[in-house]
């Protein structure tokens, strides 16, 4: 398998490639923790009003 060099153009694609994907990691973490407090706030209420 023959290897093509790296060109600028490519290597600057795969540079935006890579910090598309380091931005989508840490948005889907901060919704995902985001969600996690909330569906625990709704639950901690829940069992709240369920006991008095």
């Amino acid at each position: 398998m023959e290897r093509k060099p790296v060109t600028m153009e490519s290597a600057q694609l795969l540079m935006d490639i890579t910090q598309n994907t380091i931005y989508l990691m840490g948005a889907s973490f901060v919704l995902g923790s985001l969600f996690t407090l909330l569906l625990l706030l709704v639950l901690d209420f829940v069992r709240r009003n369920k006991v008095s």
